[in-house]
């Protein structure tokens, strides 16, 4: 069950939602197959979305990003091949697998050459067609895993020479510190002003820390911790913001919570509690009319899982591959800096981190990291 905060203060409960799915588009013009394929996948977990048209494909493209599209190759209003170019000019990484009838080889071929990741005879064998989905997803998965390691190793090389120059200033700044609150003179009339300097000091050290520490593979103050203390910990830290400032300008966020206890993950807890915190941030401005965040934790074989989700406003499609880069923000505010390093603190902790949304509907973010076995306390 879920506990959700009430206007009143009050928790209650509420059913458990299921995780987001992985998304197919199916572009096929005979309804017996679109049947056929659509129970056969969805029984296999996908989310599937279908089009008898090229038309109604393009129309399901604008308002949602597939992880991979089943494209037949003879449609009503067009050809499979010629829409495939047009794909690859929109939304080059996406897995195409191309339906063919047998008297169709030639095409087959060609689709092959332009760069599909399988095509599939009709009639079809079940077993071969799920596992082509599932291969073109992985395939992408990992394509995206590559590309964001990349082009967040650039940016951690980046940010240890800043934090180096950075933290040469900050300890000449604090040795001025030390010797001012030394002098009992300053002390007397300055002494408010000198303690908000060295925390401000000490805090930006830290911040530093973390810069410097970026690229590193290994990371420091490791503490084996339990996921759901975590999100807990960090929902009363970012309370202010989901809960009381929402109120004093007229609207309700609810957070609903799952939390699966005893998932034990061994982290930097300051670091894991900042990325939680970015996300639950993006998500109120998200949802300038109020909604519902939804945080669930559970194990799935060797990992712990956490899955934060809004209802707000969503990203549209042709945005969502870039809400990671460095400096991009949507906001028109803040630095654009939240969820690249977000992601680059999941990853030095060997994790992962994936984002879904549909526009009108929300965001749900996915976070995964190593589990540690065998904890008892």
């Amino acid at each position: 069950m879920e506990l959700s905060e009430s206007p009143n203060g009050k928790e209650k409960t509420k059913p458990a939602k299921l995780e987001p799915r992985d998304k197919v588009l199916l572009v096929e013009d005979f309804k017996d197959t679109v049947t056929i394929i659509r129970m056969l996948l969805e029984k296999n977990g996908y989310d599937v979305a279908t089009a008898l048209s090229l038309a109604e494909a393009r129309k399901q493209i604008r308002t949602t990003i597939p992880d991979v599209i089943i494209l037949d190759i003879n449609l009503p209003d067009g050809s499979g091949l010629d829409f495939l170019q047009e794909l690859r000019d929109i939304q080059p990484d996406i897995p195409v697998i191309m339906l063919t009838a047998y008297t169709e080889l030639d095409n087959a071929v060609r689709s092959l050459q332009q760069g599909v990741n399988d095509f599939i005879p009709k009639p079809f064998d079940n077993n071969y067609l799920v596992h082509s989905v599932g291969r073109a997803v992985e395939k992408r998965k990992l394509q995206e895993r590559v590309r964001k390691s990349e082009k967040f190793r650039a940016v951690a090389e980046m940010a240890a020479g800043v934090a180096h120059d950075f933290n040469n200033l900050l300890h000449s700044m604090a040795t001025h510190i030390y010797l001012m609150l030394k002098d009992t003179e300053i002390i007397k009339s300055n002494r408010e002003h000198l303690d908000a300097l060295k925390t401000a000091v000490d805090d930006a050290s830290e911040i530093v820390k973390r810069l410097h520490t970026m690229g590193m593979a290994g990371n420091q103050d490791l503490q084996v911790v339990d996921l759901a203390s975590l999100v807990n910990d960090t929902l009363m830290m970012t309370k202010p913001k989901w809960y009381h400032k929402p109120r004093q300008t007229g609207r309700s966020i609810e957070v609903e919570t799952s939390l699966e206890k005893d998932i034990y993950i061994k982290v930097n807890p300051s670091e894991i509690r900042e990325v939680l915190t970015n996300i639950i941030f993006n998500a109120v401005d998200a949802m300038p009319s109020g909604g519902t965040i939804s945080i669930s934790t559970h194990k799935e074989q060797e990992k712990a899982v956490c899955i934060l989700k809004d209802n707000g406003i969503g990203i549209s499609p042709e945005l969502i591959d870039r809400i990671f880069d460095p400096f991009f923000t949507t906001k028109g505010h803040g630095s654009g800096l939240g969820l690249s390093i977000s992601y680059a603190i999941i990853e030095k902790h060997g994790g992962q981190m994936s984002v879904k949304s549909t526009p009108g509907k929300g965001t749900t973010f996915i976070i995964t990291l190593p589990c540690i076995e065998g904890i008892r306390f």
